[in-house]
Formats: structure tokens, sequence, C-alpha cells
């Protein structure tokens, strides 16, 4: 069973999100031993938000927890765009030899380039730019759809 760690800047402040991402896990549940992993907004506290410091301060939080042996995918607007069925291949590519796959989103202000840089893949959700909870919502839906498509389900077809 494929080991996915999604870590992401920001709490879900709206209990109808908590609700979304609870559904969709347990969607998932079946295929894939998945967590989310919420991460402190690195200009929480401060009156003069520092976008280069907060992203820093973030990355910090977003690289703890998880195993060197993992593959790590940030979510960044200059990454590959797949569609459903190819996403669903390179999943399975990506965990080969049981390897944990990591997703990382990043805050308001997206990821500290050294995580894009260092990732072993880069993801875009496509050009257009969404709120990093939306995100979250929508990396869940298709690892589900990638682990249906993946076994042949009626789901996807």
């Amino acid at each position: 069973m494929k080991r996915i760690h999604i870590r992401a800047v920001g709490r879900l402040p709206e209990a109808w999100q908590r609700e979304a991402q609870t559904t969709l896990l347990a969607r998932l549940q079946p295929y894939a031993k998945t967590e989310v992993v919420e991460v402190s907004e690195g200009h929480r506290g401060s009156n003069k938000p520092d976008p280069t410091r907060a992203k820093r301060t973030e990355a910090e939080g977003l690289l703890k927890g998880y195993g060197s042996d993992a593959f790590v995918i940030a979510l960044d607007e200059t990454g590959v765009q797949y569609d459903s069925p190819t996403f669903a291949r390179q999943m399975e590519t990506w965990s080969e030899g049981g390897r944990p796959i990591v997703f990382l989103i990043g805050g308001s202000w997206g990821l500290d380039e050294s995580l894009v840089k260092d990732a072993d893949a880069v993801l875009s959700l496509g050009k257009m730019t969404w709120p990093h909870a939306v995100a979250r919502f929508l990396l869940l839906e298709q690892l589900f759809r990638a682990e249906t498509i993946s076994r042949g389900k009626e789901y996807h077809k």
C-alpha cells in the first residue's frame, strides 16, 4: 500500500473545509495510507509580513518529519502539469520500491525556492493561482482518481 504524506502550510479554518478533507481522505484510505500535516504559516504574529522570511520559516516546518528515503514533490506553478491518467502512471513510478511520497504545499506566497529546487519532482495543478486549502483538495481528489485509474475502477471511466 502506498504511503502518502501531504505537508501543507496553514490550517483549514472553515468547518466545511475540514469536512471536505476528511471525506477525500476517507475515499483514498482503501488505496493508500495518507496523512496530512499542517505547518504554521511563517508570517503569523508579524505586523509587517516579509514573504522571503515567511517562506523560509515555512520551509523549515515542511522539511521536518519525513525520512530521507521519501520521494518529495513540490507543488508549484512552474511544475509539470499532467492529465489524470498520466498522473496515475507517474504515481506508480514515484512509489516504486515502497518509497513514501511527500507532497509539499506552500502558503500564501508559495514554497521557498530551496524546496522547489531540491524536490525530486515539481507538480503544477494548473496556471491559475489557488488558495492553499483548495490546492490541498485538488491534490487529494487527483490522488484518489489516480488510485482508481491504476486499478481500473469505474470511478474514472
